[in-house]
């Protein structure tokens, strides 16, 4: 068995540690945060990618609009994607007045968008593969609310289970 110098004292093999490193996708919005608590969160769950699932990646919110949060990110060594096709178009999303409306974009955005968008889900796949800890951001504070919550289980199921999530 190797042992990890910094994981000496609890006689973990690197097999074991590795099996800890299970693929992780978070889910988190903006909504009630600043930047510096989001970046925070972030950081506290070894996040190395956020993919941006806002159809249009822009915020008042300072920190939050594509280019600056693409830049901020990289400073604190987080890379940065924007995935379009994942989004949900402005008109749609204006529409929702009720809690019915609510669930009814979702049910659509389940039965239609992520059925169809096999390239922008592949292309999350690939991230997964790659960084091992992606998190999926937008606006809502709420992941019940928000689409990104949908496309995080529809990640798990098409790994059969073997990807954990947690919504930050």
């Amino acid at each position: 068995m190797v042992i990890l110098p910094e994981h000496a004292e609890s006689d973990i093999s690197i097999t074991e540690l590795l099996a800890e490193m299970q693929m992780k996708i978070f889910t988190i919005g903006y909504e009630g945060r600043d930047f510096e608590e989001y970046l925070r969160l972030l950081e506290e769950h070894a996040v190395r990618i956020v993919v941006d699932v806002r159809r249009d990646p822009v915020s008042r919110k300072p920190g939050f609009s594509k280019r600056r949060m693409s830049e901020l990110l990289a400073e604190a060594g987080i890379s940065y994607e924007h995935v379009p096709e994942l989004g949900i178009a402005k008109a749609r999303r204006f529409s929702v007045r009720t809690r019915e409306d609510s669930e009814k974009l979702l049910r659509w955005y389940r039965e239609e968008v992520l059925e169809q968008e096999h390239g922008a889900l592949k292309k999350l796949m690939r991230f997964l593969d790659e960084f091992q800890q992606v998190a999926l951001t937008c606006y809502e504070a709420d992941p019940d609310r928000c689409h990104r919550k949908l496309v995080a289980e529809k990640l798990v199921d098409l790994r059969s289970g073997k990807i954990e999530c947690m919504h930050l």
